[in-house]
């Protein structure tokens, strides 16, 4: 009896003993790949049960995530383990991702539903840069009623001409206009850029706060562009007795065209590297004969590297029929802007499918308001209701800016050998970017509205041959079939294609078999690859993605 009240004792702590013992917890994770499939239970004995996680990552068992407790088993311990695995091939630490949506702590930016439209924050991810990758300052000149420079959200991104000392009285840098430190006021004609009778920049600032407001500085409203430096030159003020002339806007471009043709000259020790302008204004009613000067201006500012965008009118119809000013102006360098509903509907405006280029968000824009007084005793220095192609045009100056700032070493080469073909290159971006909708189709050239990443995207392909500017959009008919696919790619075309070629995303030719039907890859790993198919003299290229 005593035996067996000690074996029931015994029986008793031992289990106790068991319950008790901590459990294991994987802490540490690896993905591992193996030559093979490989069965749960035949990996658990050939690693000797040491992981406590082993789940499959595919359907054919060839990629696992295994996981260990660092306490009883090292990761130096456990890569030996599985050194000695047969068919084991690679292996890698496991750990988190960051979703790349970059969103700034700018705290009005969720009000700016037009930053998701033309895809703003997915260009962030890839440059927030003001420079280009030759240290060149990118600087955008915003030709409009002037701007407060003590507004908060500008700190940092109003152009300072340091060739001119302020208030010496000398023209330092040789460009005609003495102490233009700050940029230069055409209204009263002076250097600054606030001052006027009536000054308000009720227009100006909220067309230089889409551009380039400060992003990522806890206040207020993000800029397209994270960083930049506005060019401010006067044109108007608003005063209701205001009047300006087509004289005022050629002094203004002809301003902006001397710091960039300085700045060329001396190698950036003068002037500054002015890639675009914004103008949101014009003249209704009007045609190219009737200013042939200042139309001329596009071209000249183009020669130089400088592309133009203009707001087309906000009275809808035919531009053509009606007139309009500069948007009939005959020149590759400008870019003529309508505008869009946050719906992506066409929003009033004038239209034309050759004169107009593309359309951009233009209805109730949140943005910047001037820095008056008044303003900052109503806490009103940021607001919305901003609507009209005023308001559209300074998206795509801004976009010009970013695609500087993302240029590769190939584009860069062609802006310093040949500015207006940098320009010229720059304006195809923006437009063959364009997503193509069907509520705008008639409207403008591209039957499009602005998207910034995939002027990008574009670029990119420029920049690895792929695609050269005069043919990256082309009228034939082509389908790449099944993409994505294992690498047997099937062609469909209204013209005959003559041959089709892979290359990787470093740009190398990769092995492959074309039969006049299909193109038929060599043994390659999943991921993205470029098409290019051989049409007569014609290249094109397009997206493939194997997956096996």
């Amino acid at each position: 009896m005593m035996f067996r009240i000690l074996l029931v004792f015994c029986l008793f702590l031992s289990a106790t003993s068991v319950e008790a013992l901590p459990v294991k917890q994987a802490d540490h994770f690896l993905i591992v790949q193996f030559a093979r499939p490989m069965q749960e239970i035949e990996l658990k004995e050939l690693t000797a049960f040491r992981f406590i996680v082993l789940e499959p990552l595919n359907i054919e068992k060839t990629l696992y995530k295994l996981g260990y407790d660092s306490k009883t088993l090292t990761d130096l311990g456990a890569t030996d383990i599985l050194r000695k695995v047969p068919y084991f091939m690679l292996s890698q630490p496991d750990g988190p991702i960051n979703l790349r949506k970059t969103i700034p702590n700018d705290t009005l930016f969720s009000k700016q539903g037009h930053l998701n439209l033309i895809r703003a924050a997915e260009a962030w991810d890839l440059t927030r840069s003001g420079v280009n990758r030759r240290g060149d300052t990118i600087v955008v000149a915003v030709i409009d009623d002037g701007l407060h420079i003590n507004h908060p959200d500008f700190q940092g991104n109003i152009w300072i001409n340091y060739a001119d000392t302020m208030d010496n009285g000398i023209d330092d840098d040789g460009n005609g206009y003495i102490d233009d430190h700050y940029g230069w006021n055409f209204v009263n004609m002076n250097n600054d850029i606030s001052d006027s009778l009536y000054y308000e920049a009720r227009h100006g600032t909220p067309v230089a706060g889409i551009i380039g407001a400060r992003v990522n500085n806890i206040t207020g409203v993000s800029g397209i562009m994270w960083n930049v430096k506005l060019m401010i030159v006067n044109v108007a003020d608003t005063s209701p007795l205001i009047l300006v002339y087509q004289s005022d806007a050629i002094r203004a471009y002809s301003y902006v065209l001397q710091q960039r043709k300085l700045y060329n000259a001396t190698g950036g020790q003068k002037g500054a590297f002015v890639v675009a302008s914004n103008s949101s204004w014009g003249a209704n009613n009007r045609f190219p004969h009737q200013a042939p000067l200042w139309c001329a201006m596009y071209d000249s500012l183009g020669k130089y590297g400088i592309l133009n965008c203009a707001a087309v009118t906000n009275q809808e119809g035919l531009v053509e029929t009606n007139g309009d000013l500069p948007t009939l102006c005959p020149s590759t360098h400008l870019i003529a802007v309508g505008s869009s509903s946050p719906g992506d509907n066409f929003y009033q405006c004038g239209f034309s499918t050759t004169h107009v280029d593309l359309s951009a968000p233009g209805y109730n824009i949140f943005s910047t308001n001037a820095y008056t007084q008044q303003n900052i005793n109503t806490k009103n220095v940021y607001n919305d209701g901003n609507s009209g192609t005023s308001f559209a045009a300074p998206m795509v100056t801004a976009a010009i800016g970013v695609l500087h700032s993302y240029a590769c070493e190939r584009i860069l080469d062609s802006i310093k050998a040949n500015p207006a073909k940098g320009s010229a290159m720059m304006r195809k971006f923006i437009l063959e970017g364009a997503d193509v909708l069907q509520s705008l189709a008639g409207k403008s050239v591209t039957s499009g509205r602005l998207n910034i990443k995939r002027s990008i995207e574009i670029m990119d392909q420029y920049c690895l041959g792929f695609v050269n500017v005069g043919n990256i959009q082309s009228e034939v008919d082509i389908r790449l079939f099944p993409n994505p696919g294992n690498g047997t790619i099937q062609v469909l075309s209204d013209k005959p294609v003559t041959a089709m070629e892979c290359y990787d995303l470093a740009g190398k030719l990769i092995s492959s078999e074309f039969d006049g039907e299909q193109l038929k890859l060599g043994d390659v790993e999943n991921g993205v690859y470029f098409i290019r198919v051989y049409i007569g003299e014609q290249v094109l290229t397009y997206k493939y993605v194997k997956v096996q």
